[in-house]
């Protein structure tokens, strides 16, 4: 007879989640040098991403936009990558000290640590590659700061978490389960796109204007959601 086996059910699930594939070593591993420098390095993105998340606030802040900030999917994400690299400087500091903080935490969170490190990934991709070919408008940003701003959410995201995926040792899982992980992430704002709309009476991104475009809103968003995957599968090996 077969008896439940708690730890046995655990097990699968973790397989299941490909989470029995993340190497704990790569989470403070250096391609480059080593971990002391990585943790110098991800000091660096950490207080660069940090600075721009508070100054984007501030601007907008400053110029009567701020109900709107986190609408947008560029910020959500942003803050993302401000996140992902506050817990990886974390991991790899204490690691140079000789911690292993990171092989502490429940399997859940470092499920999640792997987690957001693909979204950061992936996301700043798609961000980066929407707005500049086709939401960019340059008389939209008119004055330095707005500039550096904007260059720094659509185009140092992918620069910062490309360099730490270069010089340190975390990689994409490549499963199914991870990528429609992303895909329900994607969709659940696209929810929340539309709760905006609702609710303040405008559209975050003109091709989510379903009054203005129709049913063609619906290819829009399942062509985005294709694009999501194709590059979660295609991203360069830089990842592995």
């Amino acid at each position: 007879m077969n008896e439940y086996n708690e730890k046995d059910e655990f097990n699968r699930w973790h397989r299941a989640l490909r989470l029995h594939r993340l190497d704990t070593r790569r989470v403070t591993a250096a391609r480059i040098a080593g971990p002391g420098f990585l943790a110098l390095l991800r000091l660096v993105l950490f207080a660069y991403t940090l600075t721009v998340w508070i100054s984007a606030i501030v601007y907008d802040a400053q110029h009567g936009a701020m109900s709107g900030h986190f609408a947008y999917f560029t910020y959500l994400c942003y803050t993302g990558l401000v996140a992902y690299f506050a817990s990886a400087l974390v991991h790899t500091a204490s690691a140079c000290r000789g911690r292993a903080t990171f092989t502490r935490m429940p399997r859940v969170l470092r499920l999640l640590h792997w987690l957001l490190f693909e979204s950061v990934l992936v996301y700043a991709v798609v961000v980066s590659v929407l707005f500049w070919a086709v939401l960019y408008d340059a008389q939209a940003y008119a004055g330095g700061r707005h500039r550096w701003l904007n260059a720094s959410v659509h185009a140092g995201n992918v620069a910062g978490i490309m360099v730490d995926a270069a010089a340190g040792g975390m990689a994409l899982s490549g499963h199914w389960s991870h990528m429609l992980a992303l895909e329900a992430v994607a969709l659940a704002y696209v929810a929340l796109a539309y709760v905006n709309r609702a609710a303040n009476g405008w559209f975050v991104y003109g091709f989510l204007d379903y009054e203005r475009l129709g049913w063609r809103v619906l290819g829009i968003i399942v062509g985005l959601l294709a694009a999501l995957a194709v590059i979660y599968y295609v991203l360069p090996t830089i990842s592995r």
